[in-house]
């Protein structure tokens, strides 16, 4: 089973190679961050600032997509900008115009109706200012940008039929045995050919 072509693996360095474009590896640090990042997390990108942190916020699949699962990834960059001077240059710039306002216009421009070859379109779906409970620098500012990558998916590169087939991925899950005396129920995967 090969997951390397799956949406989510296939998007994060599509994404990271188009913000690139504007957020030079010299300059900013790019890093794929979890949605909801701890306060040690955000001390520690903020060493790093301007920062640009890429999380994936979830799936929003079509109701009607069948067996070829197609919908809307939903994915979600922070941006993070420490004034080195005055607490104006967080959101106009300093002398090299880094600031919030211009990372939030440039990242938002570089992710909406964005085709990612292979993948999808993106489209921003939100920006917002946002806070970090614990941060006591007034030189920090946070900003994040929604977007979502339409994308499709098909199940056959897995040849997943039967029960024994998913037998097959040999996963195990460290999960509670079932109740006792709960009845076995039958599992019938219907495919195509049914």
């Amino acid at each position: 089973m090969d997951l390397q072509f799956q949406p989510v693996r296939m998007m994060e360095p599509a994404i990271v190679e188009r913000l690139r474009i504007a957020f030079p590896e010299k300059i900013f640090g790019i890093e794929r961050v979890p949605p909801t990042m701890t306060l040690r997390e955000f001390e520690r990108v903020i060493r790093i600032s301007p920062f640009v942190g890429l999380a994936w916020m979830g799936m929003k699949p079509d109701p009607n997509s069948g067996r070829q699962l197609k919908g809307k990834m939903l994915w979600r960059v922070y941006l993070i900008f420490k004034a080195s001077g005055s607490l104006e240059t967080r959101f106009k710039g300093d002398a090299h115009g880094l600031g919030l306002d211009a990372m939030i216009d440039v990242s938002a421009a570089l992710l909406h109706g964005i085709p990612f070859d292979g993948i999808g379109l993106s489209s921003v779906t939100a920006a917002h200012a946002i806070t970090a409970e614990g941060i006591l620098d007034e030189g920090v500012v946070l900003a994040q940008v929604d977007f979502e990558i339409d994308f499709q998916t098909s199940p056959a590169p897995y040849k997943l039929k039967t029960i024994e087939d998913f037998k097959g991925l040999n996963i195990t899950w460290a999960v509670a045995d079932g109740v006792e005396g709960s009845p076995e129920l039958p599992q019938n995967i219907p495919t195509a050919e049914e």
